[in-house]
């Protein structure tokens, strides 16, 4: 029996978010991709990929912190997809022609964190014991498909005529009859996080909220905010850390501001330094602990 392989899509531009969703805190140690992660080297046993794109370098910085000291380590390698912009479809193709010699991949999404390890094992078992027939092996939730997805042979030399946004879906819908579908049923192992209400849920449900972390003193808007808020909202990836609220870097200390009145849709403005990686994901994580837990000054 070959080796599994698998893939993780973390390269989206993540535009209806604002921040790099994928790099959101989820438990000590973890961040959202890195819990994928976890989960893709428990049930493969052969190479995992990483597709990334926006904040790449923070990214793989995530991903060392993480994979420093795991045994596992060697099988996980990166890819950079430049195209990322232009839609789900260029990073399966760039991730496939990294694996182009597999019998199959795993696909799996870095936006959905919370999979369950008895399912994914459900899945597996299926995809080991698949007719000769069956071009795909997919999870299912009241027979509806769901990542994540098994690609065989003959759908990965398909990959190369996707276009857009559109993934595997497109694969799936023209071979529907030579699937197999494994319910899972419904449950937060489907919760993909595109929003700041289904990562706040989320969170909540699987206790990362519970993560100490440094209280951030609040400041009075500094002078020169309303330039810096103009340039952020005209950046193509506008820095939303929660509705009505940015997350933007600075010199000095982390502090949160709160605006005497909204301005242009923002009500609230985290500054903090993050001129390095890990300055970037430290910012990132108290940030968001922060909102999550609604502790936003010292002394509250």
């Amino acid at each position: 029996m070959p080796s599994l392989d698998a893939l993780i899509l973390s390269a989206g531009k993540a535009s209806r978010f604002g921040v790099p969703k994928f790099l959101l805190p989820a438990g000590a140690g973890h961040v959202l991709l890195t819990r994928v992660l976890e989960q893709a080297l428990r049930v493969a046993d052969g190479r995992v990929g990483v597709v990334l794109g926006r904040e790449a370098g923070v990214a793989r910085y995530a991903l060392e912190c993480w994979l420093a000291g795991q045994p596992t380590a060697y099988r996980v390698f990166t890819v950079l997809n430049r195209r990322y912009r232009y839609g789900q479809s260029t990073s399966l193709k760039a991730g496939i022609r990294m694996l182009q010699d597999a019998a199959g991949v795993l696909v799996f999404l870095a936006d959905m964190p919370a999979l369950d390890s008895q399912k994914l094992q459900q899945l597996t078992y299926a995809i080991a014991h698949r007719g000769s027939q069956t071009l795909a092996v997919v999870a299912a939730e009241q027979g509806q498909i769901r990542p994540p997805v098994f690609l065989t042979q003959p759908l990965l030399a398909e990959v190369g005529k996707l276009t857009g946004d559109q993934g595997a879906r497109g694969l799936l819908k023209a071979h529907a009859e030579s699937i197999e579908r494994v319910e899972w049923g419904s449950g937060p192992w489907f919760w993909d996080v595109d929003d700041w209400s289904t990562y706040q849920r989320l969170a909540r449900k699987m206790g990362w909220v519970e993560e100490p972390f440094a209280p951030i003193p609040e400041a009075s808007p500094v002078p020169e905010i309303q330039m810096r808020l103009d340039a952020a909202l005209a950046s193509e990836a506008v820095p939303w850390l929660s509705p009505g609220l940015l997350l933007l870097s600075c010199k000095g200390e982390t502090r949160w501001l709160k605006l005497p009145q909204s301005y242009r849709g923002v009500r609230e403005v985290i500054l903090g330094p993050a001129h390095t990686p890990a300055a970037y994901l430290q910012l990132l994580r108290r940030a968001a602990l922060a909102v999550l837990t609604n502790n936003r000054c010292a002394g509250t």
